[in-house]
């Protein structure tokens, strides 16, 4: 596969970008409304990276270690040194936890698992001697994590991690997250707030508005839910076994889980490269996570769902995730067919502006809120390389170009409509810009 056609400048604006949101040897994803270090966020920069310059790229990753737990857990972020932003360091306060590290400030949960298909791709990018020493030093901090994830959030050895709050799963304010969050017993104060209108009120005190329309963000009632839920896992100190089962939001997350299951084939490969061991434990973890995520399939509408970890149920409402399984060349043929059908179909994922996050067929479509339906180039990017995995490449040819045209006509916007390819959120978005870089070059080696 070849590179595509772009205008000769398109590139050299993805990298200005990257360029300009730079912070030393990391990436704020926006200067304005994401100034600190996110875990994600930073490996797709990586990824981005890796194809113009891999020991920026490797810094990248580096630099997410800095965070690190002693007990292994990557925190979904690392704030910036010198940034007001007193409400989250507040509502965190990792300093009071054992494990946390001493000289960096950090929240206290985690995000999608990306780091070891980070680290895979820019190893590949490094020539070779710094390629095996940049695998020698991060192997085995990305074996502590996932280590972590299956200590600490597989609790009963079935092979998927259970999210404690939305946050973790990347894709906040989906609407299989925020159904179970309005489900979850609120204070008395939230629920006098949401019966007289007062969350209006909040927009005064919200930060993210001030960049960004507020119907272009999560509400401000799913806003204070989520601050009330990192409030009482707060106060378990963050541990999944003791939380309340009646008053939490335990979800085995679809994307999370389907993220995790091709990170364990990138440390795999790691380990092969470097003839190191993981060991068997952790191993038939890897393997159950895989088998596992054929439990998240519902026959009849052919979608993958995430899993209500207390019920057993599956959460039965369509999100771009249905796809990402794809990335691990989990699904059989016959259920591959039918997601590839289903993404092809221009009543609800073959918008205009493909993909969207939600399926412009759901009751919960909206094209311009944050999670509820624009479209994202992290998850394009996803489901690009789950149709790579299973050789769909006429399709990943025409998703690679559509997306490609949609950035280079509207910007390196956080998020698109899917509807009109309007660009939404955060303007100048690293992760939309390194992406960019990663689509433009094709493959990876």
């Amino acid at each position: 596969m070849t590179s595509l056609p772009a205008t000769p400048d398109f590139a050299r604006r993805a990298q200005r970008v990257l360029d300009s949101n730079r912070r030393g040897d990391w990436t704020c994803p926006s200067a304005d409304l994401y100034p600190h270090q996110w875990l994600w966020d930073s490996c797709f920069i990586a990824i981005g990276l890796a194809r113009t310059d891999p020991q920026r790229a490797a810094s990248e990753i580096r630099s997410l270690f800095r965070g690190q737990w002693a007990n292994g857990m990557l925190p979904n972020m690392i704030f910036a040194p010198g940034i007001r932003d007193l409400g989250s360091r507040r509502i965190w306060q990792s300093n009071r936890h054992a494990d946390a590290p001493r000289d960096v400030e950090t929240s206290c949960i985690t995000q999608p698992p990306v780091p070891a298909v980070a680290s895979q791709r820019v190893a590949q990018a490094l020539p070779g001697p710094e390629r095996g020493a940049f695998l020698v030093e991060v192997f085995p901090k990305l074996v502590d994590y996932h280590r972590w994830l299956y200590r600490e959030r597989d609790l009963h050895h079935r092979g998927l991690v259970t999210l404690i709050h939305p946050w973790e799963c990347g894709l906040d304010t989906t609407p299989p997250w925020m159904r179970e969050l309005r489900r979850m017993p609120a204070p008395w104060w939230l629920r006098l707030a949401l019966r007289y209108r007062l969350t209006r009120f909040i927009r005064f005190f919200r930060t993210d508005t001030r960049f960004t329309p507020p119907q272009e963000r999560p509400t401000a009632a799913d806003g204070l839910r989520m601050l009330v839920l990192a409030r009482r896992i707060k106060d378990h100190d963050f541990e999944l076994r003791r939380l309340p089962r009646a008053s939490s939001v335990l979800i085995e997350d679809l994307a999370f889980n389907a993220f995790l299951a091709v990170a364990n084939q990138s440390l795999e490969a790691i380990a092969g490269e470097l003839e190191l061991a993981i060991e068997p434990e952790l191993t038939v973890s890897f393997r159950k996570t895989e088998a596992a995520l054929e439990e998240l399939w519902d026959e009849e509408s052919g979608q993958y769902y995430p899993r209500n970890a207390v019920t057993g149920e599956l959460i039965k409402l369509p999100t771009v995730a249905t796809f990402l399984p794809l990335m691990a060349e989990v699904p059989s043929a016959e259920r591959a067919d039918r997601l590839v059908k289903l993404l092809h179909d221009p009543d609800r994922y073959w918008t205009k502006f493909p993909v969207p996050s939600v399926p412009t067929d759901s009751r919960q479509f909206d094209d311009d809120r944050y999670w509820k339906g624009p479209t994202w180039v992290n998850t394009n990017w996803a489901v690009i390389e789950g149709l790579r995995a299973i050789g769909e490449t006429d399709l990943v040819d025409e998703l690679r170009r559509r997306t490609l045209d949609l950035v280079e006509r509207e910007g390196f916007s956080e998020y698109f409509s899917a509807l009109n390819g309007v660009g939404f959120g955060a303007d100048d978005f690293s992760w939309t810009a390194a992406l960019t870089l990663d689509l433009l070059e094709g493959p990876a080696r």
